[in-house]
């Protein structure tokens, strides 16, 4: 298994391909466009694939951001076919697309994801040692929910997201795990050893709840709003998951 940038126009064409079908997209969706991915690569942006030999198995673009004059580089998605989902593929992405990031000056990824994502916030903040620094509900607007994609059609799927920022001049150091408080249900948030701790569903499919979402998203623009930030999202049993939330 490697992962390299896409270089000619079968392998982007393979990528949109790749993102349409991990998605679940219909086929009105425009999906990735092989020339924008061509583009991307050509002025300071990536787009890589992860190769098992001559297959492609996974696949990640982005581009240059600025926040306030700091310069970063955004990841905009990252996919893995599904039978080799958690198979250590996403974090060869994430490393390739660094590398495209450092050739380029920058030293700062960020990208945003679900927060109901337990998963995915575990891979993260824990795996990679990056840091949620901003909640935003409604990310892509309010009109907007995963409801447009083929495979999903809940009010529960409001695209709320945490974007995390990743430093990318100093090799990751995960914080080591301290121990929540005991008895959280899915939504409840407590002040616990100086931080604070919030419970989430392990696997977000197994709670579609669009009640559950908003008490989150409460949480979050309560405690991110103030300057907080999550530092790690962890299991504690089968079906709960917490995040460790605290000052930055």
């Amino acid at each position: 298994m490697e992962a390299r940038p896409l270089e000619r126009t079968a392998e982007r064409r393979a990528a949109a391909e790749l993102y349409r079908s991990v998605f679940g997209l219909g086929p009105t969706d425009p999906a990735v466009a092989p020339k924008l991915l061509c583009a991307l690569a050509r002025h300071g942006g990536s787009a890589v694939g992860a190769f098992d030999g001559d297959r492609l198995v996974g696949f990640a673009y982005g581009f240059t951001g600025l926040d306030e004059g700091v310069v970063y580089h955004h990841s905009q998605a990252a996919v893995v076919e599904r039978g080799l989902q958690g198979t250590g593929v996403g974090r060869l992405l994430k490393h390739a697309q660094a590398d495209v990031a450092r050739a380029t000056g920058v030293a700062t990824m960020r990208w945003a994801y679900d927060p109901l994502e337990a998963r995915n916030a575990h891979f993260n903040l824990d795996v990679l040692g990056a840091t949620g620094i901003r909640f935003y509900r409604a990310y892509f607007g309010a009109d907007f929910s995963s409801a447009d994609f083929a495979d999903s059609s809940s009010d529960a799927d409001r695209a709320d997201r945490i974007i995390v920022e990743w430093p990318l001049d100093a090799p990751a150091d995960p914080e080591l795990p301290a121990d929540p408080p005991d008895g959280l249900a899915w939504g409840d948030c407590v002040e616990h050893a100086g931080e604070h701790w919030l419970a989430v569903p392990a696997s977000w499919a197994e709670a579609r709840s669009p009640e559950l979402r908003d008490r989150v998203a409460a949480h979050l623009e309560r405690l991110v709003g103030r300057g907080e930030v999550l530092r790690s999202c962890r299991r504690v049993d089968t079906t709960t998951a917490v995040y460790r939330i605290g000052p930055r």
